[in-house]
């Protein structure tokens, strides 16, 4: 269990892409940050620790763990939740990032449509489940990773799961609109909860770009240090999201792949399209909220 540490954060799909970079970036700052990696398998995230405590040169047990979670099955979800809330209690920093593009229609193990359930639902769970403990940790921060994609395609409910007509970009698009949805939304109930000059949970939308790759040095820099632009760009604005302090105000935004804070679509802002899908979603998941 982490002990001592500012920050414990949680990022979903970081065993490639930008979420592997993101937490390697994090846990190089090893006397702040304990990083939590989630993969698909116990072998997959096994292999991103070994990878990232060599990169990171860090010692014995080090500030780097992980969970595995199949997000096609709603149970294992489930049970993701269950383990982070005994192991890692102090969790306060969570990064909603695992997605998948699928080149065919596919169903999860729940039935639904494979990219609704991966890239959403499992995440619109996984934020129900673990929004008390990041209440209790509070300041804490809830980052949902989106695309400018979100705004090329609105929502059809009336075909959800893309059973009539099924496209992956548009689905891609349509789950990237869900995300955005999903984090505004939760903006909205914690500010109406607790009000705006006090923000428990932060959550926010970032957009990550594309995986570049650098020279590691243990210690690592601060976001904001000169020497930061060989890394993704993206994930530059994730960790600064994550650690600056003048972040823990600062809530119900979007910011694009430069640190830019750029206006969501007018779907993603719509506060009865919000409801819907929130509501939609909480249906879905009722045997395990």
């Amino acid at each position: 269990m982490p002990q001592s540490y500012r920050r414990t954060i949680l990022i979903t799909g970081s065993t490639d892409g930008p979420g592997k970079q993101a937490a390697l970036e994090l846990a190089s700052h090893y006397d702040a940050n304990f990083v939590i990696v989630h993969g698909k398998t116990k072998e997959k995230c096994q292999e991103t620790v070994d990878y990232i405590t060599s990169e990171c040169k860090i010692e014995g047990k080090g500030n780097v763990d992980f969970v595995a979670a199949d997000f096609s099955d709603l149970k294992q979800v489930s049970r993701m939740c269950e383990e982070i809330t005994i192991r890692f209690p102090d969790l306060n920093v969570l990064v909603c990032n695992a997605s998948v593009l699928q080149s065919r229609r596919a169903l999860s193990k729940d039935g639904h449509e494979m990219m609704f359930q991966v890239n959403h639902l499992a995440h619109f769970l996984l934020c129900n489940r673990l929004l008390q403990t990041l209440n209790t940790n509070e300041p804490s921060k809830l980052i949902m990773v989106g695309s400018v994609l979100h705004s090329f395609n609105s929502l059809d409910f009336e075909d959800m799961m893309c059973s009539k007509v099924y496209e992956k970009y548009m689905q891609f698009s349509r789950t990237t609109l869900m995300n955005h949805l999903t984090a505004f939304h939760l903006h909205s109930m914690l500010v109406h909860r607790y009000g705006c000059l006090h923000y428990r949970v932060t959550s926010n939308v970032v957009e990550l770009g594309q995986k570049t790759e650098r020279k590691h040095r243990p210690g690592g820099l601060s976001a904001s240090a000169p020497a930061l632009p060989t890394v993704g760009s993206g994930v530059a604005t994730l960790m600064q999201l994550i650690e600056s302090p003048g972040m823990e105000k600062i809530s119900g935004k979007y910011f694009d792949c430069h640190g830019k804070q750029i206006r969501s679509s007018s779907d993603a802002t719509d506060e009865r399209l919000q409801n819907r899908l929130w509501e939609f979603s909480e249906a879905l998941c009722k045997e395990f909220l």
